[in-house]
């Protein structure tokens, strides 16, 4: 890895490197790229297949719509990253009230609405809202991604503060995977298949977090080889998601599809679209393209959480309806018209949650500040 990429090891303490840092292309497409994971969440939960069953583009389309769930993986890079960021900037206590109140509010309400439509009962609407049938009964009854992504912001504090104490944050970073993967294999045989699921999640979350580190405090520079190399590994990611989704191929772990296939991939093709967006962004003419393409996808990155929040439910209740007319590729364009609508009504609501939670906030905060300045 030494030789596959330049860093310089001075600390970027006073001045800006990002613009220097290839890495940080993350940051820089990120909306571009959560849009993207999440259109391609809606495709594997809801994308009706249009391609004829006899043809080359039928086996594609239905890869690429079997693998989408690849699109948590990146959510979860992305994330990473972002709560290195946040836990620099913030107190603990900040950073829980921080990353709290933008996933909470949109869960709890489509819970709520969920429960009354589908007539769920108290104990099961209490079980859900709270987590406790994520860890109990099954992590898949209702939005699993809410109550995993909530468990790794709890204890990311924790990995923050040994992570940070760590002299050598590579072999940190090495020795943490070595136990998840201890962890893991021993736990095969008492802990829910299920569970795999998230948990075969953990090293692609950490390594956004160690990716924050490096744009934060590392200039990355990626040569074409390195390039190469990352183009390597997403399509080693896609063959070996093929074969495990496929061909039946077991890797380590329980649930390995979304293991070593979907880390391959999420560590690789973001940033290849990332870069080619870049590239798109430098040439006189195409400018344009990469300027639309950013601004067009990102729509779905800025309501990326509420997007996947209302799309499952709301496809069970309209999509039989919209295919009794037969043709499947309007049926797809239809919901993903209405569940765009819908998440960023979601969005746009829970923004407005957000924005009266800061405003108390500041306001108490300045009755506090004020107090001690009187005392």
């Amino acid at each position: 890895m030494k030789e596959n990429i330049k860093e310089n090891v001075k600390e970027n303490k006073k001045t800006n490197t990002k613009a220097q840092n290839d890495l940080s292309l993350l940051f820089k497409y990120r909306k571009f790229l959560m849009g993207f994971a999440a259109l391609w969440i809606l495709m594997t939960h809801e994308w009706q297949i249009v391609t004829n069953e006899t043809s080359f583009f039928f086996v594609t389309e239905n890869f690429i719509k079997r693998i989408g769930f690849c699109g948590v993986d990146i959510f979860l890079l992305l994330s990473g990253m972002g709560l290195y960021y946040s836990l620099e900037k913030n107190p603990v206590s900040r950073f829980y009230y921080n990353r709290l109140k933008r996933v909470i509010f949109p869960f709890i309400i489509m819970a709520s609405i969920v429960s009354q439509i589908d007539h769920w009962t108290n104990e099961f609407y209490f079980n859900i809202i709270t987590g406790i049938s994520f860890y109990k009964t099954n992590i898949y009854l209702f939005l699993w991604f809410v109550p995993a992504v909530i468990t790794l912001y709890l204890f990311t504090p924790v990995f923050y503060h040994f992570f940070k104490k760590a002299e050598n944050k590579y072999l940190f970073f090495a020795g943490f995977i070595e136990l998840w993967l201890l962890f893991s294999l021993m736990a095969r045989n008492v802990m829910r298949e299920d569970l795999y699921g998230f948990t075969n999640r953990i090293p692609i979350f950490v390594t956004g977090f160690l990716i924050g580190y490096l744009c934060k405090e590392k200039v990355i520079k990626i040569t074409l080889r390195n390039w190469l190399f990352i183009l390597l590994t997403f399509i080693l990611g896609m063959y070996l998601a093929y074969q495990s989704n496929f061909k039946g191929l077991g890797l380590i772990l329980p649930v390995s599809n979304c293991c070593i296939p979907n880390y391959l991939i999420s560590i690789s093709l973001p940033l290849l679209m990332a870069k080619v967006l870049d590239e798109l962004h430098s040439i006189r003419g195409l400018a344009i393209i990469g300027k639309g393409l950013n601004k067009l996808i990102g729509f779905w990155g800025m309501m990326s959480l509420e997007f996947y929040c209302v799309q499952e439910w709301i496809a069970t209740k309209i999509l039989p309806d919209l295919l009794k007319g037969g043709d499947k590729l309007m049926a797809n364009v239809k919901l993903l018209i209405i569940v765009s609508i819908c998440g960023l009504a979601l969005y746009l609501i829970n923004k407005a949650i957000v924005w009266i939670l800061d405003l108390v906030d500041r306001l108490i905060s300045n009755i506090v500040k004020n107090k001690m300045i009187d005392n």
